[in-house]
């Protein structure tokens, strides 16, 4: 009985010790300082290791009739993640569709559109990485619809206050 015991806790114990901690709290605003203009708001919670991450972007699909020959911004965001090092974790990305959260009842609309990882070197400096496709066939009613493929990885910095 002593080894049933024993094995079952060694078994439940086993995926604790499995998960990966990360390295510090690398909650902030990250950016590229020469490029101006789009930034990644990373939030780390406390005891949970989750992660919610924002990139604020430009979307290529609409221009912005208050700035010519702007695009509108665009959030593409990842709400969770796994961690694959201490200093790298990796999620699903997604784009939203909806009405302002002051509209009591609005459905939001939250797609997938490809993944973020963020790779970070030390508490100031950091890689993100995208790669964003959404698929084929979709009704022009989804937010997805017309969001070109693009992928890329940039240098990111934390933003001192």
């Amino acid at each position: 009985m002593r080894r049933f015991i024993a094995a079952a806790l060694t078994a439940l114990a086993l995926p604790a010790a499995a998960q990966v901690s990360p390295a510090t709290d690398y909650t902030d605003l990250w950016y590229l300082p020469s490029e101006s203009g789009w930034g990644v708001s990373f939030a780390q919670h406390a005891g949970s290791n989750q992660v919610f991450a924002v990139w604020f972007t430009y979307d290529p699909r609409e221009a912005d009739p208050a700035q010519p020959g702007r695009s509108k911004p665009l959030w593409i965001v990842m709400p969770g993640g796994t961690w694959l090092s201490p200093t790298s974790i990796q999620g699903t990305a997604y784009v939203t569709n909806g009405n302002p959260f002051t509209q009591g009842g609005a459905k939001t609309d939250i797609e997938p559109v490809g993944t973020f990882l963020f790779e970070f070197n030390g508490t100031s400096n950091g890689r993100f990485s995208y790669q964003i496709a959404p698929p084929p066939g979709l009704a022009s009613s989804d937010p997805r619809f017309g969001l070109p493929t693009f992928s890329g990885s940039k240098s990111i910095t934390r933003q001192g206050f």
